[in-house]
């Protein structure tokens, strides 16, 4: 049985980033899996280069020749079935390895809607991998009509790159805004004004009541207040911890992982980190600086450098026909904090302060200086630095 001294299972952002901090403290007997064919690439990248046709190679996050000069072994297209926490053994297709630290980096699965059966599954499009995009662009050539699930930054994301390819979308989901969790009331409205102005239907507030595939192709889909034909149903209503491996082998589960201080599950020497990893009062991180971030405290703790998880804020940026849209650290709950909100022309900005200290900001077509905005957020500029530095 081969036995190794770090396993990392996942290979999006979290997980090369642990195995680029193993590879600067000099391991040598690492093993990197990666549930995907391709060379670990840049996720995100992949619904902004639908209508280009996404390529992964072209969006490595490491050349391949990086991981074996670096003393990783990966591994590509093999999962994990089985985990063993006392024996720290786990079961890659049928072969048994062993293993002295593990980190898991499995990430998140894509949701679908209560209507959806799974008889159903491949009738649609979800938005997750290379291969859901190379699959959803190829079938986009020859549809008119799309259907998009969600609100959030991927629904959105999807929605522009479709209509890009000239077909007539409409964008429908459960929120009253776009983008909730990262825009404030007015950011959103300027987002539903561009995507209205390009053509994009606009659905708040909707769930889709039935979907049926038709004998002529396409579907029929029912949602509250409207109903129509499409030629395309593409899924992105959210994500669910990817926590099953872990939750089978023993170790303490609630939305995802349950990690401490140091990102250690509870079983020891066995680590979470990016979106399957829960923190103290059920948070998840979701965006792929902070997967990035805790990969390398994982790693750090795996290899015994003792480092506590701070939790830093990070941004989410969106370039949407030309537009830019930021946003850092908005509150859950943004009337608990002060609001300022400032608009000239195109531009838009939106700070929150706790007291006098500035701790979330979102904005708009500022993008010169969201290395500022970043770093306003990050030091908690009193409000006064703000203005001085940020006005419009």
């Amino acid at each position: 049985m081969d036995r190794w001294d770090i396993v990392v299972i996942g290979a999006g952002i979290a997980g090369v980033s642990a195995v680029r901090t193993l590879a600067e403290h000099d391991l040598r007997r690492v093993l990197l899996l990666n549930g995907e064919d391709a060379v670990p690439y840049k996720r995100t990248k992949a619904s902004r280069y639908i209508a280009k046709r996404f390529h992964p190679e072209e969006f490595q996050l490491e050349s391949a020749d990086w991981y074996a000069d670096h003393g990783v072994t990966l591994r590509n297209g093999v999962t994990a079935s089985e985990l063993n926490v006392s024996e720290r053994t786990l079961s890659v297709d049928g072969e048994e390895i062993a293993f002295d630290k593990l980190i898991l980096a499995t990430g998140a699965e894509p949701l679908y809607p209560r209507a959806i059966r799974p008889h159903e599954a491949g009738s649609f499009y979800i938005v997750r991998t290379a291969g859901d995009v190379q699959r959803l662009t190829a079938a986009a050539k020859t549809a008119k009509r799309a259907l998009i699930d969600g609100m959030g930054v991927l629904a959105v994301e999807v929605a522009a790159e479709l209509r890009r390819m000239g077909l007539q979308v409409t964008l429908a989901g459960a929120t009253p805004q776009l983008m909730p969790r990262q825009l404030s009331i007015r950011s959103g409205e300027i987002l539903e004004e561009l995507l209205t102005s390009k053509g994009i239907k606009l659905r708040f507030q909707e769930e889709i009541l039935s979907f049926e595939p038709r004998k002529k192709g396409g579907f029929s889909v029912a949602i509250i207040r409207d109903s129509g034909a499409f030629d395309l149903v593409v899924f992105c209503i959210g994500v669910a911890p990817r926590k099953s491996l872990a939750a089978m082998a023993g170790i303490e589960t609630n939305l995802g992982i349950l990690v401490d201080g140091f990102l250690q599950t509870s079983a020891p020497g066995i680590y979470a980190a990016g979106d399957v990893a829960e923190h103290d009062g059920g948070h998840i991180t979701h965006l792929w600086h902070a997967a990035e971030y805790q990969g390398r405290i994982a790693a750090l703790n795996a290899i015994g450098t003792a480092t506590p998880f701070d939790d830093p804020p990070f941004r989410l940026k969106s370039e949407v026909f030309n537009s830019y849209f930021f946003s850092m650290n908005k509150p859950r709950h943004p009337l608990d904090f002060g609001i300022e909100e400032f608009e000239i022309n195109s531009r838009y900005q939106c700070f929150y302060y706790e007291e006098d200290t500035v701790i979330g900001a979102v904005m708009v077509n500022d993008s010169d200086r969201a290395k500022l905005y970043e770093q306003a957020v990050c030091e908690r500029w009193p409000r006064e630095r703000v203005h001085n530095e940020l006005s419009l």
